[in-house]
């Protein structure tokens, strides 16, 4: 009766229409405490003229207490109650019946939507459907400069979501130099899937942090008789959270040996554990098949850069994987773990037009973070911000370039104008009030248009 005593108007109207059409029963459904038996059938009718009849079992003895309106008492005797409207049918379940049922501890079906509950864990382990061009689009928009790259991911994780019974997890490895868009896909990535009702969880574990030998326990959780043990596993528990994860391991390079022995099983059988005593026993597993491995590295990004320069098919993926295996085996990656990736991801240097596009999303995002919507962007803005950043860490100390130079106009712009639209110029650093129609070319108020391109 959960969805009578507290049904919504769109779940009554949408019961309504299937009323009309013929008798709606409801089998188990739960009868207020003092009938016996607990649960009967309910039943809702509604002629041509409009009369609505709400139907119980015949033969459900009911002892009403305080809280009990004669009327439900006389519905219980008489196997059914006659209204003239659906509407007056369900103020009087809401008025009446409703009632009965506050005295009653309340059951499963009262503390939630079990339906619903079960529903979503079916969907788990059901697969999605995912459109790899609109993935690569929605990719492309967040990570300039990188198009093979995501072309080759999102073939791979459409293919992946398709998958009915994975084997094991997509495995992704991702080296290039630091700051060129590796970190960035990562993070883009569940927003991508999200986009297209393919929600994936996501977690970030930092390589850098588990050098140690012990450090295995942090990942895979202490076994029994360990200190630690007990008190969970970050990946273990994200993963039993949620089947569909990406779990993002940045600078794989710098894992302890442990560390990557430990995730190889998961990576061939699609299962994660840890011992479940001191002495070895068997612990606990965690079904990671339908999980994302996405590492990145800049682990000899140089040579192996510098190999597919020299190769005509050097965008073809499965040349970037040959290229990729034979680098990083010879960089001491071991041959197992190689051998364990699906797909290797290269990711070249920006050009200065890319860097360009960046430094102009950079700007749009910095300035949405103080509240303040940037429309138009002088060109010379972003040519000085430009000349003032240092290539050689990519593209990630643009953002802190952008709050230094500008944060001050645009935190001024944001108590001055609020919401409204505005234009960058300078240097010096201004904003003004954006205007829609063209402005006269010059240095400081020919701006870069905006409408096709995403600060997020």
């Amino acid at each position: 009766m959960h969805q009578f005593i507290h049904g919504t108007d769109p779940q009554f109207a949408h019961l309504e229409q299937e009323a009309r059409q013929s008798t709606r029963v409801f089998f188990d459904q739960p009868m207020p405490q003092g009938a016996t038996p607990s649960k009967a059938r309910v039943g809702f009718c509604i002629d041509e003229s409009g009369t609505t009849t709400l139907y119980v079992d015949r033969g459900v003895a009911y002892e009403p207490g305080e809280e009990a309106h004669p009327e439900v008492q006389a519905w219980f005797e008489q196997g059914e109650r006659r209204f003239d409207s659906f509407a007056a049918c369900v103020a009087w379940i809401r008025s009446r019946l409703a009632p009965c049922y506050s005295a009653r501890a309340p059951g499963l079906e009262d503390l939630t939507d079990l339906e619903a509950v079960n529903a979503q864990i079916q969907k788990q382990d059901q697969p999605v459907r995912v459109d790899r061009e609109t993935l690569y689009a929605f990719l492309r928009q967040e990570v300039r400069g990188q198009d093979h790259a995501l072309r080759t991911l999102a073939n791979r994780v459409a293919q992946h979501c398709a998958r009915v019974a994975p084997r094991r997890p997509l495995t992704l490895f991702a080296v290039g130099h630091t700051g060129v868009g590796k970190t960035r896909t990562a993070e883009v990535l569940p927003e991508a899937l999200e986009a297209q009702n393919a929600p994936y969880a996501y977690i970030r574990l930092d390589m850098s942090e588990y050098q140690e030998p012990h450090r295995v326990s942090q990942l895979l959780g202490a076994p029994a008789g360990y200190v630690g043990y007990g008190e969970g596993s970050e990946l273990l528990d994200g993963l039993q959270r949620n089947l569909r994860t990406i779990v993002h391991f940045d600078e794989i390079e710098k894992a302890h040996p442990n560390i990557l022995k430990a995730l190889m099983n998961g990576m061939d059988a699609g299962r994660l554990s840890r011992s479940g005593t001191a002495t070895g026993a068997e612990g606990r597993t965690v079904d990671c098949r339908q999980a994302i491995f996405f590492f990145t590295s800049n682990l000899d990004c140089e040579g192996i850069l510098g190999d597919l320069e020299m190769r005509a098919d050097s965008h073809v993926s499965h040349v970037v994987d040959e290229v990729c295996r034979r680098r990083l085996r010879s960089a001491g990656i071991k041959p197992e773990l190689v051998g364990r990736i699906n797909s290797f991801l290269a990711y070249g240097s920006l050009s200065p037009s890319v860097r360009a596009e960046i430094t102009t999303l950079t700007v749009v995002r910095v300035a949405k973070e103080y509240g303040v919507n940037v429309r138009r962007i002088a060109p010379s803005v972003v040519v000085y911000l430009l000349d003032q950043s240092d290539d050689a860490f990519g593209v990630r100390p643009i953002e802190y370039l952008v709050d230094s130079l500008l944060g001050q106009a645009i935190e001024k712009t944001a108590v001055r104008y609020g919401q409204t639209a505005v234009e960058v110029l300078g240097p010096p650093f201004r904003c003004v009030p954006f205007q829609a129609e063209p402005r006269p070319k010059g240095p400081d108020v020919s701006g870069v248009d905006l409408s096709g391109l995403s600060p997020n």
